[in-house]
């Protein structure tokens, strides 16, 4: 008789009690009761019958399982971040036997992953001799889950939270610099979430019920439910494990602005639109996400172009229409090649990629992607942004092209926060580097652009003078930057170091203040400047996105004037004539410089004044191996427009005299003889010509 109670309790329990909040109310109820899911039993009335059996249970699963194991071999979650962070390695299957890990998880898939009938249960509580099949109403024909089904995960698993992995957040890569770059996993994760021992296996495990709870009654199963709408148990759940570096109070954790989406049927989803509510829904999801080994919804940039909604349209983020609409100017004539990216066979940016540059082999063995250009040559958002640590703000003042006058150092903006990068090693003058230290967090704007515009990226150029033979989309050959930026050189625009600390020249370092334009004639010589000073949107001031992501302007220029070397018929040179006090030119030059002192000498004074800029200045004014970015006959080209302009054999500063301010006669003194030569000597600091 007491047996007979029991079980006609436990009968009870499974088939009649109706709660408010259970497995009742949910699509995990799959009895022909149910009214929350489209899968559903035609005539049977016991909920739990299709996970549990009070009796004759299976011996794989538990507790009290009454499914089959599935006997899947998994496609497992695997990403080249946690092979070359040293991650515990990921089991190459699902456990199949009770106590191991991942068997739990393998419960869940025996529906979930589409290849056993959802109504194939061991046993009905009537029917405890045989094995049956229950008849369902809106699965597949074959009784599976259909693969259109929100909850349909495939025997693909590489594109879902990893399971059966062990949770270890002691793991760290130590970067040159001696950054050290963590898992960015709490110590111990919030008690919301669930971790599994296993008798025999070190660590704990995470699994599919370590943010899911099967009875419970929310939209995604959530352990994690007391948030005020469905978004805020999904950040949550993600932030009771994952603790990002610099996180809080950062650009997508609490956006200026308050922007938010438009998108119907995510804000019906998510029970909020607001991005800053939004959180890690923005840019990830814990199933199906495209950027396959970070989880990320879409593929590389197309995140970040849309975000949660449906379509760009939708999102306040960087597509078409954003709130700062990146994706607009990526499309001009002059860019970042980001949107062609899929048009790269085989390339793919992987976190950690800054380690592996030109010559260093990848760790561990057989993954070889990193910042060489000739296997990897890539160009996405996350290789200069760091989306979990950007903050609000550029060096660029407001209504400027350039940063707070006199104030300008070079460190990295608020939006650069947490980007990887490189530092040289600074050889002889007119040398490429080709030793590296590796940033965990670059210092320095450059740093991040020289991963890619460097020895690091680029490789090796053969010939001491040569550029490398890459070349843009436009046909412009690419240089080697850190080469010609070298503090060693004799001259350079002070992105890396001042004028005053390059050690490569002799004095006088710096322009005086009277040969410069605001913002640079405070302090002139310890000013440094950035890359972006000069490279960036070409309509800043007109709203545009600060940065080096596209331009109209070649090279990716912007400023107030924009040609360079060219006038904008893209073929007349600009002249001497083209410099004076009176001109209207569009010499992107004068942006900073005054570049009427000290050139008025040489307009006074020479009856042709038809001078081209370039046939005494070489056309990339990164640096020069002669002071003032002055350069010789026998350069090449790029640095020598087209190869035989340049007309100097040799070059001589001479110190600023102030009391010659009104003619400006002796402000330099290259010396120089008939036909635009001048003197190849050594004498009282002459730059010789050291070219072949």
């Amino acid at each position: 008789m007491k047996s007979l109670i029991l079980t006609l309790s436990v009968f009870l329990f499974f088939s009649t009690i109706e709660l408010t909040a259970s497995i009742v109310n949910t699509k995990h109820n799959l009895s022909v009761t149910s009214t929350a899911g489209t899968i559903k039993a035609t005539s049977e009335t016991e909920v739990c019958v299709f996970c549990h059996i009070p009796h004759f249970s299976q011996s794989v699963g538990k507790p009290l399982w009454n499914r089959s194991m599935p006997t899947t071999e998994y496609v497992m979650y695997d990403s080249d971040y946690l092979r070359r962070m040293g991650y515990p390695a990921i089991a190459s299957d699902l456990g199949s036997a009770n106590d191991t890990p991942g068997a739990l998880s393998r419960q869940c898939l025996s529906c979930h992953d589409g290849t056993i009938a959802v109504g194939a249960v061991s046993k009905l509580r009537r029917d405890y001799d045989g094995s049956s099949t229950i008849d369902m109403s809106g699965d597949a024909p074959d009784g599976t889950i259909p693969d259109t089904a929100t909850g349909f995960i495939g025997a693909d698993l590489s594109n879902h939270h990893p399971v059966g992995i062990i949770y270890d957040p002691t793991v760290s890569k130590t970067f040159g610099n001696g950054g050290i770059r963590g898992m960015e996993l709490k110590a111990v994760p919030d008690s919301s979430v669930k971790l599994y021992e296993y008798a025999g296996y070190s660590g704990k495990y995470v699994e599919c019920s370590s943010c899911h709870d099967p009875h419970k009654d929310n939209s995604k199963f959530l352990h994690v439910d007391s948030g005020a709408n469905h978004a805020q148990n999904f950040v949550n759940t993600c932030t009771a494990c994952h603790e990002k570096t610099n996180w809080v109070g950062s650009v997508h954790q609490s956006p200026p602005g308050s922007p938010t989406y438009t998108d119907a049927d995510l804000i019906a989803k998510y029970g909020t639109g607001a991005v800053g509510e939004l959180g890690c829904v923005n840019c990830h999801v814990p199933h199906n996400g495209e950027g396959v080994g970070y989880l990320n919804r879409q593929v590389n940039e197309q995140t970040c172009f849309q975000g949660a909604a449906s379509t760009e349209g939708g999102a306040a983020c960087h597509g078409v229409g954003g709130a700062k609409d990146i994706k607009t100017i990526l499309s001009r004539t002059y860019t970042h090649p980001v949107l062609a990216e899929d048009n790269l066979p085989g390339t793919q940016h992987t976190n950690l990629d800054t380690l592996y540059g030109t010559g260093v082999v990848g760790d561990p063995a057989g993954i070889n992607k990193g910042m060489s250009w000739t296997d990897n040559k890539h160009a996405v958002c996350m290789d200069c942004h760091n989306p979990h640590q950007a903050q609000a703000g550029t060096h660029i003042v407001d209504g400027s092209w350039y940063g707070q006058p006199g104030g300008s150092t070079n460190l990295v903006s608020n939006v650069l926060k947490g980007v990887s990068g490189v530092e040289p090693t600074w050889p002889a003058e007119w040398t490429q580097p080709d030793t590296f230290t590796t940033m965990e967090s670059s210092e320095k704007e450059y740093q991040i652009c020289f991963k890619c515009h460097s020895y690091w990226g680029m490789g090796l150029v053969a010939d001491k003078y040569a550029p490398s033979t890459y070349t843009s989309a436009g046909g412009t050959l690419l240089t080697d930057v850190a080469w010609e930026m070298n503090i060693n050189n004799k001259s350079g625009h002070p992105v890396v170091i001042n004028q005053t600390a390059r050690s490569g020249s002799y004095a006088p370092k710096e322009l005086h203040s009277s040969q410069l334009l605001t913002p640079w004639t405070e302090n002139p010589g310890l000013n440094s400047m950035y890359c972006s000073d000069c490279h960036g949107a070409d309509n800043e001031l007109g709203g545009d996105p600060k940065g080096p992501h596209g331009s109209n302007l070649k090279y990716i220029l912007k400023g107030v004037n924009h040609q360079w070397p060219h006038k904008s018929d893209n073929v007349t040179l600009y002249t001497m004539d083209d410099i004076g006090t009176a001109g209207d030119s569009d010499l992107f030059c004068k942006n900073c410089h005054d570049v009427a002192h000290p050139h008025d000498k040489w307009r006074n004074q020479m009856a042709n004044k038809g001078y081209a800029c370039v046939e005494c200045h070489v056309v990339v004014p990164h640096g020069s191996p002669v002071s003032r970015l002055m350069g010789y006959y026998t350069f090449p080209e790029p640095y020598n427009y087209n190869g035989n302009m340049l007309k100097m054999t040799g070059w001589k500063k001479k110190a600023y005299d102030p009391n010659d301010v009104g003619t400006r006669t002796n402000a330099y003194s290259p010396g120089c003889g008939g036909g635009g030569m001048c003197h190849n000597s050594n004498a009282g600091g002459y730059d010789l010509n050291v070219m072949p």
